[in-house]
């Protein structure tokens, strides 16, 4: 399993990595396949609860969304957020479906293929790698001191219901961690100032841990140990990127902030 783990992590970095130096349509392509194979196990463990999603759609949705993300223009997002929820209002009036897969469905939506679809935008913000790059280090960072420290000094259970083997210790370990690798990065990588880094660092780490406790408490209410199979010795996609769902849209928002108002910080 260790070995299987370390050759599927080393997998995971050199597609990513090939994906972030090519940029453009690779780069979309990429994270659209992510979206769509994401969204499949999705709708996997909800079908294992009696609920249907209407996946060709929510697909077709995703990719529409992914492309239109690929021009990282403001208004953007609410307009391929606001086609699919006509889309999956006039689905269900349609067929007269439950109304708890269209809930479910449009939640599914959002969740993966809205939040997942900022790692486009990230690429095409200007700086391309560096920016996309820099979110994975938060839950690269946050993940790995998160594991260690809750490995030496876990005691006190943070969700024992939902996810029974993390600690409030490991938690504030992954986001000290976090804050460490983004400060070395900015040094290295990036010119920010040092209350904005440290502002981003420690907001994407704690809201990607919530992230990961969401996709903890979905599997725990599906009935299944991971979202899938796909990758050996990790599970599914979602599994590797429950995290990222958080962090992707909160890095990107808070960058375009940034921006806007940089003489605040």
């Amino acid at each position: 399993m260790f070995k299987e783990r370390v050759f599927s992590s080393i997998g995971i970095v050199l597609v990513l990595g090939l994906g972030m130096y090519a940029g453009g349509l690779v780069w979309l392509a990429l994270i659209t396949l992510l979206v769509l194979g994401a969204l499949k196990e999705y709708a996997d463990m909800l079908m294992l609860q009696g609920y249907k999603m209407p996946l060709p759609l929510l697909m077709l949705l995703a990719i529409f969304m992914a492309a239109l993300q690929s021009y990282n223009i403001g208004i953007i997002s609410e307009l391929a957020l606001l086609v699919a929820f006509i889309a999956m209002v006039v689905w269900l009036v349609t067929t007269q479906d439950g109304f708890a897969n269209f809930a479910f469905g449009f939640m599914g939506y959002m969740m993966i293929a809205w939040t997942l679809s900022f790692l486009v935008c990230l690429e095409a913000m200007g700086e391309g790698w560096r920016f996309t790059l820099l979110a994975f280090l938060i839950v690269w960072a946050t993940d790995a001191g998160a594991y260690c420290t809750g490995m030496l000094f876990g005691r006190h259970k943070m969700a024992p219901v939902i996810s029974p083997k993390k600690s409030w210790e490991g938690a504030v370990g992954g986001v000290l961690c976090c804050l460490l690798a983004v400060i070395v990065y900015n040094g290295l990588v990036l010119d920010y100032t040092w209350r904005f880094v440290l502002s981003v660092a420690l907001v994407c780490s704690i809201f990607g841990q919530i992230g990961d406790l969401l996709e903890s408490w979905l599997k725990r209410w599906a009935g299944v140990k991971d979202s899938g199979n796909l990758i050996p010795g990790h599970g599914g996609l979602m599994d590797r990127f429950d995290s990222m769902m958080m962090v992707a849209p909160l890095l990107y928002y808070l960058l375009i902030i940034y921006h806007s108002i940089s003489i605040y910080f």
